[in-house]
């Protein structure tokens, strides 16, 4: 009798395990939409939160879904190595394949140069490829002066243009590093006229990321508790980064799913979310808290109608951590400027969507690369 029962309760916890899996399947396909904004910001973004049942049940699903690019070799295409030294004596890790017209691709924040898996694969044949890890980040140093601000980040920026004595060169700039290239306009707008062709601007924003979700939201009440919540959050990773860094080490199935939800969109490909995931674990806990702090508090409005050069502004459109109000905003008052959103795609959009973006981006250089050969 007691057998019976055991075996009656194993396939109620089973059939509920199931359950739970494809309900959690299905909000991790859905757009994103003002609901996320307790979760995310309860820890989703950063990994803090959420039970162990839940957790188990949810990765039970993503186990079994197909993946098109599981057998991808990412991680695995390095390139020539550089040590580049920038303003304070900080030593960037740079490294570069192909020749051509100088493409810089920077990333974003608590990732690395390898995160350009796809360009580094692909477009090398028609470009020089140049792939930065700022500092802190990947296999460059820590910074020499202590100074990780955005500021900081920018003039990294400067040096690896400097660095590679091209007439002119594209930056494309992920989220973090987006950002820092707008900070590096209003430093030195001279410096970013004389030696860009042109910017792609991909997943970013102009203004802190509480200002870029305070525009994504609606001025209603129960919009106004969910940006409180969104507020709360983050000042919590600023003010104790290292207990926010540990909670996100501590389980990487759980790592894996807020990785998932906060960077990508619906039906990512696991072996990217699991490679992004890899990227952010094995950023430093210094790195999380002077960097992160420093992108709460900044706004490059001013700065976006005063850019001479052409801009490529890149969003997916179902991107959790920046609202497509956002990339609207930037590409409607830079004077030169081409939106693209690319569909079911989240935070990662030169993983998601790399074919597409890898074709605009060839496109863009063709075209700000003839005026530099005129």
């Amino acid at each position: 009798m007691s057998a019976l029962r055991s075996r009656t309760r194993t396939r109620t916890w089973t059939r509920t395990r199931t359950r739970d899996a494809a309900r959690l399947a299905a909000e991790l396909a859905r757009p994103p939409s003002r609901r996320d904004a307790a979760p995310i910001l309860g820890g989703l973004v950063l990994g803090i939160g959420a039970g162990v049942a839940l957790e188990r049940a949810a990765m039970l699903g993503e186990n079994h879904r197909p993946d098109p690019e599981a057998g991808e070799p990412f991680g695995m295409l390095p390139g020539t190595k550089h040590t580049v030294t920038s303003w304070d004596g900080t030593e960037l890790h740079v490294e570069e394949r192909g020749e051509g017209p100088c493409l810089i691709f920077a990333h974003g924040f608590a990732l690395a140069g390898s995160a350009w898996h796809y360009q580094r694969r692909d477009l090398h044949e028609r470009f020089r490829c140049v792939f930065v890890d700022t500092r802190g980040h990947g296999a460059s140093g820590r910074s020499a002066s202590g100074d990780y601000s955005l500021e900081a980040v920018a003039r990294d920026l400067a040096a690896v243009i400097e660095w590679t004595g091209e007439r002119q060169v594209i930056l494309v700039a992920h989220s973090m590093s987006g950002m820092a290239a707008l900070k590096l306009a209003e430093l030195d707008p001279g410096f970013f006229h004389d030696r860009l062709a042109g910017l792609a601007l991909v997943s970013t924003s102009y203004a802190d990321t509480l200002r870029g979700m305070a525009s994504a939201l609606a001025t209603r009440s129960a919009a106004k508790v969910q940006l409180a919540i969104y507020t709360a959050a983050y000042r919590f990773v600023g003010a104790d980064p290292h207990r926010a860094h540990g909670l996100r080490r501590r389980g990487s199935d759980m790592g894996y799913l807020t990785t998932r939800l906060g960077g990508f969109g619906p039906r990512p490909s696991p072996k990217q979310v699991a490679f992004t995931d890899q990227l952010l674990i094995g950023t430093d806990v210094e790195v999380w808290s002077q960097v992160f702090t420093g992108l709460l508090d900044f706004d490059m409005s001013h700065v976006l109608e005063t850019l001479s050069v052409p801009a490529l502004v890149v969003t997916g459109d179902t991107d959790r951590l920046f609202p497509l109000t956002a990339a609207e905003h930037m590409a409607a008052t830079i004077p030169d400027a081409r939106l693209l959103v690319l569909p079911d795609t989240g935070h990662m959009a030169f993983m998601e969507k790399h074919e597409q973006l890898d074709a605009e981006l060839t496109a863009f250089a063709d075209r700000v690369m003839a005026r530099v050969d005129r």
